[in-house]
């Protein structure tokens, strides 16, 4: 999920694959769905359930994978894979949940009144279509980490539980999510329970990411212990320098600019290298 005025409107590909991998990886086209439902999640974030024969076979990708949704306008109705006129223009979401069985696929939005798609997500009804590619990209959690700790604004609250989802036995969660307010908080996952530490910008009157930043500072974390960071482009670097600061290896920081202030439709590469 992505959201912000100013961000793309979408989680974010691997860093580039080597030749072989290229040669190895078969993407598929893109797939025509349409919205089954919509279900508003939180005063800010609409749930939009997708389905129809084109996702059969959608597989579903690692955690904290992206996928690209392709809205199509007015004068793009009849557009297919195959035309010849340019694609229209595409966002990058995380699939939060694929039901092989039903065949559906839920897609949650962050309201901000302005995005391409979410602005088409707010008002979207069951029936309309669209063109779903991918999926691709995601976190491997380090093998042997025992205690992993998740920071991640609105944006990124629906790859942040799919993370949770894959922690390995014995592997300890820690979670800070920036969000609004109190009304925006939310179970990040139905199956995994976690104790969340909720950061509040209304009522801090800080800049998106701000009280991730000053968390990150403050922490004690275990040695070992790895970290995922998922935000505003700009914010995840200076919180990935606080962790550094604080003594946490470069090397278990992944670090993912989902949007960045002042842009929109931003790259959906930025691991903050």
């Amino acid at each position: 999920m992505r959201g912000k005025p100013t961000q793309k409107d979408s989680a974010m590909s691997q860093p580039p694959a080597t030749p072989s991998e290229q040669t190895r990886r078969v993407r598929p086209p893109p797939r025509r769905v349409s919205v089954l439902r919509t279900m508003r999640v939180t005063p800010r974030v609409v749930q939009l359930t997708l389905g129809g024969e084109g996702l059969a076979g959608f597989a579903t990708p690692r955690p904290g994978g992206h996928m690209k949704l392709m809205v199509l306008p007015p004068e793009s109705r009849d557009w297919t894979p195959a035309s010849e006129v340019p694609r229209p223009p595409m966002r990058t979401y995380t699939p939060r949940r694929y039901d092989a069985i039903r065949n559906e696929l839920d897609v949650e939005f962050v309201m901000h009144g302005s995005g391409l798609a979410s602005s088409w997500a707010e008002h979207a009804q069951p029936g309309e279509e669209l063109y779903v590619a991918g999926p691709g990209g995601g976190y491997d959690i380090p093998a042997g980490t025992q205690h992993l700790l998740l920071m991640a604004d609105d944006t990124a609250m629906p790859a942040a539980g799919m993370i949770l989802e894959a922690l390995p036995p014995g592997c300890a969660a820690q979670v800070m999510c920036e969000v609004e307010d109190a009304a925006e908080e939310r179970p990040l996952s139905p199956r995994v329970g976690a104790v969340v530490q909720w950061l509040h910008r209304a009522s801090a009157n800080t800049a998106s990411g701000e009280l991730l930043l000053k968390a990150a500072g403050a922490l004690k974390l275990p040695e070992g212990a790895a970290c995922w960071i998922a935000c505003e482009a700009g914010m995840m670097r200076r919180i990935r320098d606080a962790l550094i600061a604080n003594g946490v290896a470069r090397s278990l920081i992944h670090g993912r600019g989902y949007w960045k202030a002042g842009e929109t439709a931003y790259p959906d590469h930025d691991y903050g290298e």
